[in-house]
């Protein structure tokens, strides 16, 4: 029994979708002449980007405390200066509210704003999409590649995925677009939500009609 002839081609498919939320970090660092006084303003301050993080209402989806520390910072042989450092980390649900936060964080005394990082949620159906438009390219690759010979794929003998990667997450040093107005009620910041990149690829071996003999023959 003769082998049928086969094909073998790599689907792939890019998605540009909108961001579905958005990555805040609040970093309070408050330096005093003693390490009590140097926690009860780091505390102080943590209050305030809770305020602020709270008048956000229902943008945030979570808030939570992603790093803290209390250590001396010496500087040649002198005694020191105690610090106190709290991270908090805000997620954002609705991309959009992200620059109202930033504006707000960056308006508070010895508050730091990092980022908004944007990008997908875990549990997002655009890989998926990704993954079966590349499918659909595969056919497509396939079939065309069989015409060129005058026959047809027939069946399908395997399929890998080659992968699927994202782009597109990026803080204030990469693509944001952004411009700070100065509105009636302080600062704004409006930031558009930097659209993600999904990238989906397969491999799949089809098998096909026996070829024309006259393509041969050209």
């Amino acid at each position: 029994m003769s082998v049928p002839p086969q094909v073998v081609v790599r689907g792939e498919a890019v998605l540009t979708v909108p961001a579905e939320v958005a990555e805040v970090m609040a970093v309070v660092r408050v330096s005093a002449r003693d390490r009590q006084t140097a926690l009860e303003r780091c505390r102080a301050r943590s209050d305030e980007v809770a305020r602020a993080v709270a008048a956000a209402g229902d943008a945030v989806e979570t808030s939570d405390t992603a790093a803290a520390s209390v250590h001396v910072e010496r500087y040649d042989q002198g005694p020191g200066t105690p610090v106190a450092t709290v991270q908090t980390r805000i997620l954002l649900g609705r991309p959009e509210a992200a620059g109202d936060l930033v504006a707000a964080l960056g308006e508070l005394d010895d508050v730091m704003v990092e980022g908004p990082w944007w990008r997908l949620r875990p549990g997002s159906g655009a890989p998926e999409e990704a993954r079966l438009a590349a499918i659909d390219d595969a056919v497509r690759r396939a079939r065309l590649y069989a015409g060129a010979f005058g026959a047809e794929i027939t069946g399908l003998v395997e399929i890998t995925d080659a992968g699927l990667t994202r782009s597109g997450r990026a803080g204030f040093g990469g693509d944001v677009e952004g411009v700070a107005l100065l509105g009636a009620g302080g600062h704004r910041l409006e930031l558009t939500p930097q659209e993600q990149r999904v990238y989906g690829s397969v491999e799949v071996r089809f098998t096909m009609s026996v070829p024309d003999p006259e393509v041969f023959r050209r």
